[in-house]
């Protein structure tokens, strides 16, 4: 099939958060020159790769401003209405970010095809199982295939996260065979699809990832800066002062992938919901909203004066359960003034939702 056109300026209209071109196609099945059936879908043409320690979207360098998502609903639990997907999503583009990290959860196809559409890079992500054992491994084996199959079909996703924070795989640092497993399902994501990034261990003690991935959830801006000032050396020991775990499991070391903060931030800011003795968050809390926003403002500005990361995503979209370190409220309506979130997500830079 001919996808070319005859603009001079693009033979091929690729996708991009700042420009989210997508292809409709039609799939018809004739006999004898009859139409016996027709299915109409869509498809996106689009790069994604590593070159250095940069990630690049279509031989462009992207920067992921994401936000984690766990996709918790006050009224549905893990469900949500099609025209709550589009209104999360909608937030989440006007808010700053160019993508999103759904986390523990496998999300309704709407989620993806909304990121299609409206333009989110987006990072698929396998739950976690409780304990590694001879049962949890055939199972998840049992379910991969799936897993990837949902998803490879999406022009926004750009990357498949794997394990999370060692969950399951408790013993990885020195485990040989947790280190074999997870390893293990890199090359099995690999070998089903290669045209995306694969996250192995995010968080800490990782072992084959194409990002190294940490959590740092350091609440002053000043170190949570300097503990990055030199991402080798930080890739090398234990960068995050709240987890104390190494970037990398025993023997595994960094060979110079792109580095990203890929969970900070976690403010609280209770809007009354729920009580302060049974709300949660990150770091001391904070009395009022003004003092929530300079402080969520000054961790991203530390974020931002990191030279080489390739990236950050945000903890998090919207309050769950006791949590409430959200954007969004249980009900996923608005804590703060939208056009604030965005100066910090952006660092005040209104270049588009791919770069800054």
């Amino acid at each position: 099939m001919d996808v070319s056109s005859e603009d001079a300026n693009f033979r091929l209209h690729f996708w991009s958060p700042a420009d989210p071109n997508l292809y409709d196609i039609e799939f018809e099945v004739l006999e004898r020159g009859c139409s016996m059936d027709l299915v109409c879908s869509y498809f996106g043409m689009r790069d994604v790769s590593v070159q250095g320690s940069k990630v690049f979207l279509n031989n462009q360098e992207l920067y992921q401003r994401l936000v984690l998502d766990q996709g918790y609903w006050s009224d549905g639990g893990l469900t949500a209405t099609p025209q709550q997907l589009l209104a999360d999503v909608q937030k989440i583009r006007e808010m700053g970010f160019n993508g999103a990290r759904k986390h523990q959860k496998i999300e309704d196809a709407r989620y993806m095809y909304l990121c299609d559409v409206l333009g989110l890079v987006m990072w698929a992500e396998m739950p976690s199982f409780f304990e590694y054992s001879h049962i949890s491994n055939e199972n998840v084996m049992k379910e991969f295939h799936a897993f990837v199959a949902k998803h490879i079909n999406h022009p926004s996703v750009i990357a498949y996260t794997l394990m999370n924070e060692s969950w399951g795989v408790n013993e990885i640092y020195k485990d040989r065979k947790q280190q074999a497993f997870v390893n293990g399902l890199y090359w099995m994501t690999r070998s089903l699809d290669s045209s995306r990034l694969v996250i192995g261990n995010d968080g800490w003690e990782q072992t084959m990832t194409d990002i190294v991935a940490v959590h740092d959830y350091n609440s002053d801006p000043e170190t949570l800066a300097a503990s990055y000032a030199n991402l080798a050396q930080a890739a090398g020991g234990s960068p995050s002062r709240t987890s104390l775990r190494h970037c990398f499991a025993r023997d595994y070391g960094y060979s110079g992938q792109p580095f990203m903060i890929s969970e900070f931030g976690g403010v609280a800011y209770d809007t009354g919901t729920r009580t302060i003795d049974s709300s949660w968050g990150y770091g001391n809390r904070l009395e009022g909203q003004e003092a929530v926003l300079e402080k969520m403002a000054a961790l991203c500005q530390a974020v931002h004066s990191i030279r080489d990361l390739c990236g950050f995503c945000y903890t998090q979209l919207s309050d769950v359960e006791q949590e409430v370190n959200g954007l969004l409220d249980h009900n996923h309506e608005y804590k703060f003034d939208p056009a604030a979130i965005r100066e910090m997500i952006t660092g005040g830079k209104q270049t588009g939702f791919l770069f800054l």
